[in-house]
């Protein structure tokens, strides 16, 4: 069928067209898309941002864990670079304990750092950290993290990995994504630099990851592209430290209802069976002859010869 169809009707004032609905509908749409179009108000240059590629992170399947060589060198790229500007104190020491340094290791570096205490007479001191502190901070305040970074408030980077739309395909972009400043575009304020993968390009924070910026401990060849895939691995663990537990709990989860499933079906065949396919006879004592006879026999005793087979043969 046409999307319209159009009748011409001639009547004392002229000819009349009468058009389908579906065709004016059509049309409806088409100029309510067009006006929500030109409603939405200018585009600037500024609000845009390139979009971030998408990247195969093993992690993420289902049947797969958290590479723990990987977490600890992110751990290493994360204490030699990040860790001057971004602070991680919603993260225990203890959580790196048999996922990335043995339990001597994380206390000889939670040692390194003071925290503030108090003593048994109520009076401030400082004590060197255990492995149930947080992580520290690099800066006592906001304000101070501002200063020392041009107004920038470095974000805390525990839960950074969720934190933000596209997750580790947008982090690695962003930390391998900066340029030089292209013809025509405005150069960036002091302490700022031209990622385009950053909202608005232009961050507050200069490039870090460079090729052997990091001498990785296990003698992995620190490309840029390694050191961004071991730090994000290491920020995506600190965002979701149970995930491997998770996962294992979950396999059990599905094994167990698999086996309960075929348990159930094995039940329902040899015991169920039994009782769904019974039959109950309901009679009077000596009437069962004239009902017979009479014709009026029902669902139950039409059985009856069936029934009485049954139980010559089982004698």
């Amino acid at each position: 069928k046409q999307w319209y169809q159009r009748r011409v009707a001639i009547t004392a004032g002229g000819p009349k067209f009468n058009y389908s609905y579906g065709f004016v509908g059509l049309l409806g749409a088409a100029v309510c898309s067009v006006g929500v179009a030109l409603n939405d108000g200018q585009i600037s240059a500024d609000e845009l941002e390139l979009a971030h590629g998408h990247m195969h992170w093993e992690h993420k399947e289902w049947n797969k864990s958290y590479d723990h060589k990987a977490l600890r060198r992110g751990f290493q790229v994360y204490k030699e670079v990040c860790q001057a500007c971004h602070s991680m104190q919603y993260f225990y020491w203890r959580m790196h304990i048999d996922v990335t340094h043995t339990k001597e290791e994380v206390k000889e570096m939670a040692a390194e750092y003071m925290y503030p205490d108090v003593d048994d007479e109520g009076n401030a001191i400082e004590r060197q950290g255990d492995i149930q502190d947080f992580m520290p901070a690099p800066y006592d305040n906001e304000i101070k993290a501002r200063l020392a970074n041009n107004g920038a408030h470095p974000p805390d980077l525990t839960l950074i990995n969720v934190a933000r739309e596209g997750n580790e395909d947008y982090l690695f972009s962003l930390l391998t994504g900066y340029e030089d400043v292209p013809p025509g575009q405005a150069e960036p304020a002091e302490g700022q630099a031209y990622n385009p993968y950053f909202h608005g390009y232009y961050i507050g924070m200069a490039q870090q990851l460079y090729n052997e910026s990091v001498d990785y401990e296990d003698g992995t060849i620190p490309y840029q592209s390694q050191i961004a895939k071991d730090i994000i691995q290491y920020l995506a663990w600190t965002a979701h430290p149970w995930m491997d537990e998770m996962s294992m709990y979950g396999m059990k989860a599905v094994a167990s209802a698999a086996a309960l499933v075929i348990i159930s079906y094995i039940a329902m065949r040899t015991r169920r069976n039994g009782i769904r396919s019974r039959q109950i006879h309901f009679t009077v004592p000596g009437h069962d002859k004239s009902i017979t006879k009479n014709g009026v026999v029902n669902n139950f005793t039409k059985y009856k010869e069936v029934d009485d087979s049954i139980a010559k043969m089982k004698r």
